[in-house]
């Protein structure tokens, strides 16, 4: 599993509240990660605004030599990349020289690509007006092992039938979905997006990472649905033996 893949789980996970009068409430975490998406350049600036992982644009010769350079940028943060073209065989090395997981698009990577397993992958989820070849392209990835599925943009007031549209992709996927938006995104926009199965936003500056940090802090809590709750267990003592009414009748 990809640093990318265990953050994600980490933001998903719903805490439960500390038991106790003299119990210390925890601060919240945030629901939703916040990534940034660009040019090398400005993988520095995003990291120290605060982006939760870098997914970085290469428009040139992906190598090993370019990766060791994009993770001193990133330092400790799940790194990516969303090169134009990979090699089939540069997997493995690419991820050795600290590539955390690597965006791509099904239709110009090698399936060969995406067969090591330490590797994380996201795929660029392609524009498709077709609704009967787009659902059947989106339940075909379900046997895929993806950290997330990315979406280029998210409107920027959505609607109902837009929220039920992104819900649908979740659903027939099932996996987690990755969505570039404004930096000025409503509050109530990203708890509909959250609603929707997206768990992380992507910006595209450090003053946009800035941004939508501090809006995704300010969100209020994730609704625990019934079956998520937890269920208190305990331990089942011996059961206590039955009087035997034959003694009263003595």
């Amino acid at each position: 599993m990809s640093k990318l893949g265990d953050a994600i789980r980490r933001s998903q996970r719903v805490e439960s509240a500390p038991m106790g009068f003299g119990a210390a409430r925890l601060a919240a975490k945030p629901s939703m990660l916040v990534g940034f998406v660009g040019p090398a350049a400005q993988a520095g600036p995003a990291r120290e605004a605060g982006a939760d992982f870098l997914l970085i644009e290469v428009a040139g010769a992906l190598d090993a030599a370019v990766v060791k350079q994009l993770r001193e940028a990133a330092n400790d943060l799940p790194l990516g990349v969303l090169p134009k073209t990979v090699a089939a065989d540069k997997t493995t090395e690419l991820r050795e020289a600290g590539l955390d997981f690597l965006g791509f698009d099904a239709e110009t990577t090698p399936a060969a690509a995406i067969l090591d397993d330490d590797m994380g992958y996201v795929l660029a989820l392609p524009e498709q007006t077709d609704e009967v070849k787009r659902d059947l392209f989106l339940r075909s990835l379900e046997p895929l092992t993806l950290e997330a599925v990315f979406l280029a943009s998210a409107p920027s007031t959505l609607t109902v039938a837009q929220q039920l549209e992104l819900a649908r992709v979740a659903q027939l996927t099932h996996k987690p979905m990755v969505c570039r938006v404004q930096p000025d995104a409503s509050s109530v926009d990203l708890q509909c997006l959250r609603a929707a199965g997206v768990v992380a936003l992507i910006a595209d500056s450090a003053a946009a990472v800035t941004m939508l940090k501090a809006s995704v802090a300010a969100l209020p809590a994730r609704k625990q649905r019934k079956d998520d709750r937890p269920v208190v267990s305990l331990p089942r003592g011996q059961a206590p033996a039955e009087e035997d009414d034959d003694d009263d009748d003595d």
